[in-house]
């Protein structure tokens, strides 16, 4: 069984070397230590990891505001992928946006990400734009992509994808 633990300042040293081990193995340009502990003392920014077992089998940061979400970061551990986790992440972001009454949610992803912009598609998110250049290390640009918060839309996690949120530690 999994579980969703919410990563804060305090805790952040249990979980930060997993957290490392699978951002280096998922990204060309890996975010640096600094950032996931910025981002889990922010007050606007939520940080959870799924915990397979005691170990971190996958993690979403994103950004929380009155009206919208920004989806900053989310990866699964490459021995777990294919298993529903990135979805499970991505459907508790945007259930903890609704219980919010947050409206809108984005992300950027790479072009060439066809795994992850699939994911994003099958959640409902659609193109919305593109930024030139975005990511640095390639010159790459970013696919920006969205989609209105409600219960109703349609299409948001059809076929299988899980229907109720994890536990949460």
């Amino acid at each position: 069984m999994s579980f969703i633990a919410e990563i804060t300042p305090r805790n952040m040293a249990r979980f930060l070397d997993e957290i490392l081990e699978i951002e280096t193995a998922s990204f060309p340009s890996p975010w640096d230590p600094r950032i996931f502990e910025n981002e889990a003392a922010r007050p606007d920014s939520v940080l959870w990891g799924l915990l397979a077992g005691t170990r971190v089998g996958g993690y979403i940061c994103f950004r929380l505001g009155p009206q919208e979400i920004h989806l900053m970061n989310l990866a699964v551990h490459p021995r777990r992928r294919r298993r529903g986790h990135a979805t499970t992440l991505l459907k508790t972001m945007i259930d903890k946006g609704l219980s919010c009454g947050v409206r809108r949610a984005w992300l950027e992803v790479r072009p060439s990400n066809a795994t992850a912009k699939a994911l994003y598609e099958k959640a409902g998110f659609k193109v919305s734009g593109r930024i030139h250049r975005y990511y640095t290390d390639t010159r790459e640009d970013a696919v920006v992509m969205s989609r209105i918060l409600s219960p109703s839309v349609p299409g948001a996690f059809r076929n299988g994808a899980p229907s109720e949120s994890p536990a949460f530690l």
